[in-house]
Protein backbone atom coordinates (compact mmCIF):
# COMPACT_ATOMS: atom_id res chain seq x y z
CA UNK A 1 0.00 0.00 0.00
CA UNK A 2 3.10 2.48 1.00
CA UNK A 3 4.02 2.12 -2.65
CA UNK A 4 1.27 2.76 -4.31
CA UNK A 5 0.71 5.95 -2.67
CA UNK A 6 4.30 6.91 -3.30
CA UNK A 7 3.32 6.60 -6.73
CA UNK A 8 0.24 8.66 -6.95
CA UNK A 9 2.73 11.13 -5.59
CA UNK A 10 5.07 10.83 -7.95
CA UNK A 11 2.85 11.25 -10.76
CA UNK A 12 1.16 13.78 -9.53
CA UNK A 13 3.89 15.82 -8.65
CA UNK A 14 6.19 15.02 -12.00
CA UNK A 15 4.45 17.62 -14.27
CA UNK A 16 6.31 20.46 -11.99
CA UNK A 17 9.14 18.46 -12.13
CA UNK A 18 9.02 18.63 -15.08
CA UNK A 19 8.64 22.43 -15.25
CA UNK A 20 11.54 22.73 -13.02
CA UNK A 21 13.70 21.35 -15.59
CA UNK A 22 12.98 23.35 -17.95
CA UNK A 23 13.40 26.13 -15.98
CA UNK A 24 16.41 25.52 -15.01
CA UNK A 25 17.43 24.49 -18.50
CA UNK A 26 16.55 27.57 -19.49
CA UNK A 27 18.66 29.29 -16.86
CA UNK A 28 21.83 26.38 -17.84
CA UNK A 29 21.53 24.18 -20.97
CA UNK A 30 23.11 21.64 -19.60
CA UNK A 31 19.58 20.27 -17.56
CA UNK A 32 18.20 19.73 -20.70
CA UNK A 33 21.11 17.73 -22.74
CA UNK A 34 20.29 13.99 -22.10
CA UNK A 35 16.40 15.05 -20.92
CA UNK A 36 15.47 11.69 -22.57
CA UNK A 37 17.12 9.74 -20.09
CA UNK A 38 15.49 11.52 -16.87
CA UNK A 39 12.00 9.71 -18.69
CA UNK A 40 14.18 6.17 -19.69
CA UNK A 41 13.79 6.79 -23.51
CA UNK A 42 16.56 5.20 -25.09
CA UNK A 43 17.44 4.33 -28.72
CA UNK A 44 15.70 0.77 -29.59
CA UNK A 45 18.95 -0.35 -31.82
CA UNK A 46 20.64 -0.08 -28.62
CA UNK A 47 18.74 -2.82 -26.48
CA UNK A 48 20.22 -6.13 -27.82
CA UNK A 49 23.33 -4.55 -27.23
CA UNK A 50 22.74 -4.31 -23.38
CA UNK A 51 21.20 -7.59 -23.04
CA UNK A 52 24.79 -9.33 -24.24
CA UNK A 53 26.59 -7.76 -21.61
CA UNK A 54 27.56 -8.15 -17.94
CA UNK A 55 27.05 -4.72 -16.22
CA UNK A 56 27.82 -3.17 -13.07
CA UNK A 57 25.90 -0.23 -12.64
CA UNK A 58 26.53 2.43 -9.83
CA UNK A 59 25.16 5.18 -9.40
CA UNK A 60 26.22 8.91 -7.96
CA UNK A 61 23.88 11.49 -7.64
CA UNK A 62 26.66 14.21 -8.51
CA UNK A 63 29.94 15.47 -8.12
CA UNK A 64 31.39 14.33 -4.80
CA UNK A 65 29.96 10.82 -4.69
CA UNK A 66 31.23 10.42 -8.85
CA UNK A 67 34.80 11.95 -8.00
CA UNK A 68 34.81 9.50 -4.67
CA UNK A 69 34.47 6.25 -7.40
CA UNK A 70 37.15 6.94 -9.43
CA UNK A 71 39.77 4.70 -7.77
CA UNK A 72 37.43 2.16 -7.20
CA UNK A 73 36.03 2.22 -11.00
CA UNK A 74 39.98 1.52 -11.57
CA UNK A 75 40.09 -1.11 -9.51
CA UNK A 76 37.31 -2.82 -10.83
CA UNK A 77 38.38 -2.27 -14.75
CA UNK A 78 41.03 -4.30 -13.55
CA UNK A 79 39.13 -7.14 -11.65
CA UNK A 80 36.44 -7.14 -14.09
CA UNK A 81 38.18 -6.24 -17.77
CA UNK A 82 35.61 -7.56 -20.23
CA UNK A 83 32.58 -6.13 -18.53
CA UNK A 84 30.94 -2.63 -18.72
CA UNK A 85 30.48 0.01 -16.23
CA UNK A 86 27.11 1.87 -16.39
CA UNK A 87 27.77 5.45 -14.51
CA UNK A 88 24.45 7.32 -13.65
CA UNK A 89 23.72 10.84 -11.92
CA UNK A 90 21.09 12.83 -11.41
CA UNK A 91 22.61 15.99 -12.10
CA UNK A 92 24.70 17.94 -14.91
CA UNK A 93 27.53 18.52 -12.90
CA UNK A 94 27.74 14.79 -11.25
CA UNK A 95 27.55 13.63 -15.44
CA UNK A 96 30.29 16.43 -16.21
CA UNK A 97 32.70 14.75 -13.85
CA UNK A 98 35.77 12.92 -15.71
CA UNK A 99 36.19 9.28 -14.78
CA UNK A 100 39.13 6.86 -16.23
CA UNK A 101 38.94 6.73 -20.01
CA UNK A 102 37.70 3.39 -21.04
CA UNK A 103 35.09 2.42 -23.81
CA UNK A 104 33.25 0.40 -21.77
CA UNK A 105 32.31 2.55 -19.05
CA UNK A 106 28.77 4.39 -20.28
CA UNK A 107 27.11 7.42 -18.95
CA UNK A 108 23.38 8.11 -18.37
CA UNK A 109 21.27 10.12 -16.03
CA UNK A 110 19.39 8.00 -13.52
CA UNK A 111 15.20 8.29 -14.80
CA UNK A 112 12.65 10.07 -12.15
CA UNK A 113 11.47 7.62 -9.46
CA UNK A 114 8.24 6.50 -11.02
CA UNK A 115 7.39 3.28 -11.71
CA UNK A 116 7.37 3.09 -15.07
CA UNK A 117 10.35 4.95 -15.83
CA UNK A 118 12.58 2.93 -13.09
CA UNK A 119 11.24 -0.54 -15.22
CA UNK A 120 12.60 1.12 -18.69
CA UNK A 121 15.35 1.87 -17.57
CA UNK A 122 16.24 -1.64 -15.50
CA UNK A 123 14.73 -3.57 -18.81
CA UNK A 124 17.21 -1.19 -21.29
CA UNK A 125 20.26 -1.74 -19.72
CA UNK A 126 20.23 -5.09 -17.53
CA UNK A 127 22.63 -4.38 -14.92
CA UNK A 128 24.30 -7.87 -13.43
CA UNK A 129 24.45 -5.65 -10.31
CA UNK A 130 23.80 -1.93 -8.87
CA UNK A 131 25.68 -0.09 -6.46
CA UNK A 132 24.11 2.88 -4.40
CA UNK A 133 26.47 5.67 -2.91
CA UNK A 134 26.24 7.36 0.17
CA UNK A 135 22.52 7.65 0.62
CA UNK A 136 19.91 7.34 -2.63
CA UNK A 137 16.91 5.49 -1.41
CA UNK A 138 14.58 5.80 -4.20
CA UNK A 139 11.20 3.47 -3.49
CA UNK A 140 10.58 2.11 -6.58
CA UNK A 141 14.47 1.59 -7.83
CA UNK A 142 15.25 -0.52 -4.73
CA UNK A 143 11.60 -2.24 -5.27
CA UNK A 144 12.13 -2.92 -8.63
CA UNK A 145 15.45 -4.37 -8.48
CA UNK A 146 14.47 -7.09 -5.72
CA UNK A 147 11.39 -7.78 -8.03
CA UNK A 148 14.23 -8.72 -10.34
CA UNK A 149 16.28 -10.33 -8.33
CA UNK A 150 19.27 -7.24 -9.35
CA UNK A 151 21.70 -7.15 -6.34
CA UNK A 152 21.48 -4.18 -4.81
CA UNK A 153 24.37 -2.73 -2.85
CA UNK A 154 24.36 0.52 -0.80
CA UNK A 155 28.47 1.28 -0.80
CA UNK A 156 29.78 4.42 1.26
CA UNK A 157 26.70 4.66 3.07
CA UNK A 158 26.32 7.63 5.45
CA UNK A 159 23.20 8.99 7.83
CA UNK A 160 24.34 11.54 10.19
CA UNK A 161 23.14 11.98 13.67
CA UNK A 162 21.03 15.10 12.39
CA UNK A 163 19.20 12.90 9.90
CA UNK A 164 18.32 9.96 11.41
CA UNK A 165 15.74 11.45 13.75
CA UNK A 166 13.49 12.23 10.64
CA UNK A 167 14.20 8.97 9.34
CA UNK A 168 12.91 7.13 12.35
CA UNK A 169 9.92 8.88 12.47
CA UNK A 170 9.02 7.27 8.76
CA UNK A 171 10.47 3.70 9.94
CA UNK A 172 7.76 1.64 8.79
CA UNK A 173 8.32 3.21 5.14
CA UNK A 174 11.97 3.40 5.45
CA UNK A 175 12.85 0.49 6.74
CA UNK A 176 11.29 -2.31 4.45
CA UNK A 177 12.85 0.00 1.58
CA UNK A 178 16.59 -0.89 3.07
CA UNK A 179 15.49 -4.15 4.09
CA UNK A 180 15.37 -5.27 0.16
CA UNK A 181 19.08 -4.07 -0.37
CA UNK A 182 21.66 -6.41 -0.51
CA UNK A 183 23.68 -5.51 1.64
CA UNK A 184 24.96 -1.96 3.54
CA UNK A 185 28.37 -0.66 3.71
CA UNK A 186 29.12 2.39 5.72
CA UNK A 187 31.91 5.12 6.12
CA UNK A 188 31.67 5.40 9.96
CA UNK A 189 30.50 3.16 13.34
CA UNK A 190 28.44 6.34 13.70
CA UNK A 191 26.50 5.38 10.68
CA UNK A 192 26.64 2.08 11.23
CA UNK A 193 24.69 3.33 13.87
CA UNK A 194 22.44 4.92 12.92
CA UNK A 195 21.69 2.64 9.73
CA UNK A 196 20.99 -0.08 12.10
CA UNK A 197 18.23 1.96 13.61
CA UNK A 198 16.16 1.16 10.52
CA UNK A 199 17.28 -2.33 9.06
CA UNK A 200 18.09 -6.20 10.17
CA UNK A 201 20.90 -6.11 7.71
CA UNK A 202 24.29 -6.64 9.50
CA UNK A 203 25.64 -3.10 8.78
CA UNK A 204 29.35 -2.63 7.75
CA UNK A 205 31.88 -0.17 7.98
CA UNK A 206 34.24 0.47 5.23
CA UNK A 207 35.84 3.63 5.63
CA UNK A 208 35.01 6.40 3.27
CA UNK A 209 35.86 6.09 -0.82
CA UNK A 210 36.56 9.63 -0.54
CA UNK A 211 40.23 9.12 1.18
CA UNK A 212 41.50 7.29 -1.83
CA UNK A 213 40.57 9.70 -4.13
CA UNK A 214 43.84 10.87 -6.52
CA UNK A 215 43.41 13.94 -8.35
CA UNK A 216 43.62 13.95 -11.73
CA UNK A 217 47.76 13.13 -13.65
CA UNK A 218 47.04 17.12 -15.19
CA UNK A 219 45.97 18.93 -12.30
CA UNK A 220 49.70 20.11 -11.62
CA UNK A 221 49.87 20.87 -14.87
CA UNK A 222 46.43 22.80 -15.01
CA UNK A 223 46.91 24.68 -12.02
CA UNK A 224 50.66 26.11 -13.47
CA UNK A 225 49.38 27.50 -16.41
CA UNK A 226 46.02 29.09 -14.15
CA UNK A 227 48.35 30.53 -11.78
CA UNK A 228 50.99 31.77 -15.01
CA UNK A 229 47.29 32.68 -16.89
CA UNK A 230 46.89 35.03 -13.56
CA UNK A 231 50.16 36.23 -12.94
CA UNK A 232 50.40 34.71 -9.56
CA UNK A 233 53.34 34.95 -7.98
CA UNK A 234 54.53 35.60 -4.42
CA UNK A 235 50.94 36.13 -3.32
CA UNK A 236 49.06 34.24 -0.72
CA UNK A 237 46.11 32.29 -2.41
CA UNK A 238 43.12 32.03 -0.59
CA UNK A 239 40.27 29.52 -1.98
CA UNK A 240 36.72 29.99 -0.74
CA UNK A 241 35.97 26.71 -1.51
CA UNK A 242 32.35 25.59 -3.10
CA UNK A 243 30.82 28.47 -1.33
CA UNK A 244 27.01 28.46 -0.73
CA UNK A 245 24.12 31.28 -0.84
CA UNK A 246 24.93 34.05 1.65
CA UNK A 247 28.81 32.73 2.25
CA UNK A 248 30.43 34.54 -0.50
CA UNK A 249 29.60 37.84 0.92
CA UNK A 250 30.19 37.79 4.66
CA UNK A 251 33.58 36.02 3.70
CA UNK A 252 34.78 38.99 1.04
CA UNK A 253 33.80 41.18 4.18
CA UNK A 254 36.49 39.93 6.33
CA UNK A 255 38.76 39.38 3.74
CA UNK A 256 39.01 43.05 3.29
CA UNK A 257 39.37 43.55 6.73
CA UNK A 258 43.07 42.62 6.21
CA UNK A 259 43.45 43.08 2.65
CA UNK A 260 46.97 43.80 0.75
CA UNK A 261 48.00 43.42 -1.73
CA UNK A 262 49.97 40.00 -1.78
CA UNK A 263 46.40 38.27 -0.90
CA UNK A 264 44.40 36.82 -3.94
CA UNK A 265 41.35 35.52 -3.08
CA UNK A 266 39.24 32.95 -5.56
CA UNK A 267 35.38 32.49 -4.65
CA UNK A 268 33.87 29.20 -5.82
CA UNK A 269 30.70 28.70 -5.44
CA UNK A 270 29.37 25.67 -5.43
CA UNK A 271 26.67 26.00 -8.04
CA UNK A 272 26.76 27.53 -11.46
CA UNK A 273 23.45 28.96 -11.58
CA UNK A 274 25.06 31.16 -8.75
CA UNK A 275 28.26 32.55 -10.70
CA UNK A 276 26.25 35.70 -12.45
CA UNK A 277 24.46 36.64 -8.43
CA UNK A 278 28.69 36.35 -7.06
CA UNK A 279 29.84 38.42 -10.42
CA UNK A 280 27.21 40.80 -9.05
CA UNK A 281 28.53 41.09 -5.98
CA UNK A 282 31.90 41.52 -6.59
CA UNK A 283 30.36 44.28 -8.61
CA UNK A 284 28.44 46.14 -5.91
CA UNK A 285 31.74 45.75 -3.85
CA UNK A 286 33.41 48.29 -6.75
CA UNK A 287 36.64 45.96 -6.82
CA UNK A 288 38.40 44.64 -9.62
CA UNK A 289 38.31 40.91 -10.27
CA UNK A 290 39.01 38.53 -12.79
CA UNK A 291 36.86 35.49 -13.64
CA UNK A 292 37.80 32.07 -14.40
CA UNK A 293 36.21 31.96 -17.96
CA UNK A 294 37.71 35.45 -19.21
CA UNK A 295 41.21 34.82 -18.42
CA UNK A 296 42.70 35.44 -21.16
CA UNK A 297 41.92 39.20 -21.25
CA UNK A 298 43.79 39.56 -17.64
CA UNK A 299 46.58 42.14 -18.18
CA UNK A 300 47.60 42.45 -14.32
CA UNK A 301 47.55 40.42 -10.83
CA UNK A 302 44.17 40.30 -9.97
CA UNK A 303 43.47 40.15 -6.05
CA UNK A 304 39.38 38.88 -6.86
CA UNK A 305 38.88 35.98 -8.75
CA UNK A 306 35.55 34.51 -9.61
CA UNK A 307 35.56 30.81 -9.82
CA UNK A 308 33.40 30.57 -12.93
CA UNK A 309 33.97 27.07 -13.86
CA UNK A 310 32.67 23.45 -13.08
CA UNK A 311 35.25 20.33 -11.97
CA UNK A 312 38.12 22.18 -11.77
CA UNK A 313 38.33 22.08 -7.47
CA UNK A 314 41.46 20.07 -7.74
CA UNK A 315 43.43 23.04 -9.88
CA UNK A 316 41.77 25.61 -7.40
CA UNK A 317 43.21 23.92 -4.15
CA UNK A 318 45.97 22.80 -5.87
CA UNK A 319 46.92 26.67 -6.11
CA UNK A 320 46.07 27.86 -2.55
CA UNK A 321 47.85 28.30 0.07
CA UNK A 322 44.72 28.34 2.47
CA UNK A 323 41.17 27.05 2.01
CA UNK A 324 37.92 28.00 3.46
CA UNK A 325 35.44 25.33 3.54
CA UNK A 326 31.90 26.38 1.96
CA UNK A 327 28.75 25.48 3.21
CA UNK A 328 30.39 25.61 6.75
CA UNK A 329 29.60 29.10 7.67
CA UNK A 330 25.42 29.02 7.31
CA UNK A 331 23.39 26.35 8.58
CA UNK A 332 24.25 23.69 5.17
CA UNK A 333 26.02 21.37 7.36
CA UNK A 334 29.41 21.88 5.24
CA UNK A 335 30.93 20.57 2.58
CA UNK A 336 33.29 17.33 2.43
CA UNK A 337 36.87 18.68 3.38
CA UNK A 338 38.57 15.53 2.70
CA UNK A 339 39.52 17.27 -1.03
CA UNK A 340 41.66 20.09 0.20
CA UNK A 341 43.14 18.27 3.42
CA UNK A 342 43.97 15.25 1.46
CA UNK A 343 46.05 17.92 -1.06
CA UNK A 344 47.94 19.14 2.21
CA UNK A 345 46.04 22.71 2.46
CA UNK A 346 45.57 24.09 5.64
CA UNK A 347 41.67 24.17 5.92
CA UNK A 348 39.13 26.42 7.66
CA UNK A 349 35.70 25.21 8.67
CA UNK A 350 33.00 27.30 10.27
CA UNK A 351 29.99 25.98 12.95
CA UNK A 352 27.57 24.26 11.16
CA UNK A 353 29.06 21.02 9.71
CA UNK A 354 26.44 18.53 10.46
CA UNK A 355 26.82 16.81 7.26
CA UNK A 356 30.65 16.07 7.62
CA UNK A 357 30.58 16.06 11.49
CA UNK A 358 32.72 13.09 12.23
CA UNK A 359 35.32 13.51 9.26
CA UNK A 360 35.72 17.34 10.32
CA UNK A 361 35.81 16.35 13.93
CA UNK A 362 38.73 14.10 13.51
CA UNK A 363 40.22 16.46 11.24
CA UNK A 364 40.46 19.02 14.26
CA UNK A 365 41.24 16.97 16.42
CA UNK A 366 44.34 15.71 14.36
CA UNK A 367 45.34 19.59 13.59
CA UNK A 368 44.80 18.93 10.12
CA UNK A 369 42.14 21.81 9.63
CA UNK A 370 40.87 24.89 12.12
CA UNK A 371 37.49 25.15 12.99
CA UNK A 372 36.25 29.09 13.78
CA UNK A 373 32.90 29.54 15.64
CA UNK A 374 32.37 32.61 13.79
CA UNK A 375 32.87 34.37 10.70
CA UNK A 376 34.46 37.46 12.30
CA UNK A 377 37.35 34.92 13.53
CA UNK A 378 38.29 34.42 9.84
CA UNK A 379 40.98 37.71 9.44
CA UNK A 380 42.97 36.64 12.99
CA UNK A 381 43.21 32.62 11.81
CA UNK A 382 43.90 33.87 8.30
CA UNK A 383 47.02 35.58 9.51
CA UNK A 384 48.08 32.97 11.70
CA UNK A 385 47.55 30.50 8.36
CA UNK A 386 49.54 32.96 6.42
CA UNK A 387 53.17 32.25 7.70
CA UNK A 388 54.93 29.07 6.90
CA UNK A 389 56.15 27.60 9.35
CA UNK A 390 52.16 27.11 10.68
CA UNK A 391 51.28 26.01 7.26
CA UNK A 392 53.96 23.66 6.89
CA UNK A 393 53.10 22.58 10.53
CA UNK A 394 49.34 21.46 9.50
CA UNK A 395 51.23 19.69 5.72
CA UNK A 396 52.47 17.04 7.87
CA UNK A 397 49.41 16.50 10.09
CA UNK A 398 47.29 16.65 7.15
CA UNK A 399 49.53 13.64 5.75
CA UNK A 400 49.13 11.66 8.56
CA UNK A 401 45.41 12.15 8.71
CA UNK A 402 45.08 10.73 5.34
CA UNK A 403 47.25 8.59 5.13
CA UNK A 404 45.71 6.40 8.74
CA UNK A 405 42.18 6.70 6.72
CA UNK A 406 42.84 5.40 3.44
CA UNK A 407 41.92 1.99 2.04
CA UNK A 408 38.28 2.01 1.80
CA UNK A 409 38.09 1.18 -2.10
CA UNK A 410 40.33 -2.15 -1.23
CA UNK A 411 37.24 -2.96 0.82
CA UNK A 412 34.29 -1.77 -1.39
CA UNK A 413 36.14 -3.91 -4.10
CA UNK A 414 35.65 -6.87 -1.87
CA UNK A 415 32.40 -6.31 -1.18
CA UNK A 416 31.71 -5.66 -4.79
CA UNK A 417 33.40 -9.40 -5.84
CA UNK A 418 30.87 -11.17 -3.97
CA UNK A 419 27.89 -10.57 -6.04
CA UNK A 420 29.72 -9.15 -9.72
Amino acid sequence: MRIIIYNIIVYLVLPLTIIKLVYRGIKNKDYLRGWTERFAIYPHSEKNKWIKRKTLWIHCVSVGETKAIYRLLEQLQEKHSQAHFLITNGTPTGKKVLLPKNRNIHRAYLPYDAFGLVKRFLNFYRPTVGILIEKEIWPNLITQCNYKKIPLLLINGRLSNESINNYIKFRNFYTPLLNKLSNIYVQSESDKKNFEQLTTHKVQVMGNLKFDQIPPKETMRNSKKLRDDLMINDQIVIVAGSTREGEEEIILNQILKIYKKNITLILTPRHPERFSKVENLLKSKKLKFAKRSKVSSIKSTPNFILGDSMDEMYIYYEMANIVILGGSFFNYGSQNPIEPIKMKKPTIIGPSIFNFKDIILDAIKSKAAIQINHIHDLPKTITKLSHLKTQNSMIQRSKKFISRSEGSSNKALKFINQYF
